[in-house]
């Protein structure tokens, strides 16, 4: 009997659906972000250096202006002078005022704050206690950093006291905001720099509050490098006022 052969067809042909071919998958317009989405998260060491670019742009305008505050102040207490008529000369219009003592003992507080804050600010950056806190082990740099900014805080809040005493002496002695171009310097100098410092106060509180309640210790250790910065930078503007008051007394 001879043998039958079958053929199996090697592949067979689904029937045709009618459907839709394969094909990428379509944007819904949830998120938004487009390709941003794909893009890895900033390293802390990026942060940090972006952080200090943008300080150093905000003290290059501070600085600026404290700058241009003392060029008017020196022009116009050379230039100006009045004629006086019972002397038939001219005399000039800038009246040097008396410097309190007190602002030495001023500058001796905010100094002291200054370095109790690079204190603060180099406790983020010891090696063994970020990685503690990046393990989740202990807070190390939170609880090192934090007697530095406290102590960092009373002696700026020191140097304000400090500074609103002077007025009241100044007060006492008759030199008041209206009294001549000098004293009009001498408040506004001392009264912009007082701000400066009032915000970099605000922010370090903003820091310390944000430590306790579980900020990440990367954006604790960019807020307190930045603030030292700023302290540091607003230490050496009140240098350059304190010595333009004492130089034109």
């Amino acid at each position: 009997m001879p043998a039958v052969e079958t053929k199996v067809p090697s592949k067979v042909s689904a029937p045709d659906s009618g459907g839709r071919g394969p094909h990428s998958k379509l944007p819904t317009g949830g998120g938004g972000d487009g390709e941003w989405s794909h893009q890895p998260a900033p390293r802390p060491g990026d942060r940090l250096k972006s952080a200090r670019v943008a300080l150093a742009v905000l003290m290059t305008t501070s600085v600026t202006l404290f700058a241009t505050l003392a060029i008017g102040y020196l022009c116009l207490r050379r230039g100006e002078t009045v004629f006086d008529r019972v002397s038939q000369t001219y005399i000039p219009v800038w009246k040097p005022i008396s410097i309190p003592s007190l602002l030495w003992w001023n500058t001796l507080l905010l100094v002291l704050s200054s370095v109790a804050l690079e204190l603060a600010r180099r406790e983020y950056f010891r090696d063994t206690a970020l990685l503690e806190e990046w393990l989740g082990l202990t807070r190390s740099a939170l609880r090192r950093a934090f007697p530095w900014q406290v102590l960092g805080i009373l002696f700026a809040g020191g140097f304000i006291a400090g500074q609103l005493d002077a007025w009241s002496k100044l007060r006492a002695q008759g030199v008041f905001l209206g009294s001549g171009p000098s004293s009009q310097f001498y408040y506004f100098l001392t009264g912009l720099h007082g701000l400066h410092l009032l915000g970099g106060i605000g922010v370090l509180i903003l820091c310390m509050i944000a430590g306790f309640a579980g900020q990440r210790v990367e954006s604790r250790r960019v807020m307190t490098d930045i603030t030292a910065w700023y302290w540091h930078a607003i230490t050496v503007v009140w240098f350059g006022i304190f010595a333009l008051l004492k130089a034109s007394v």
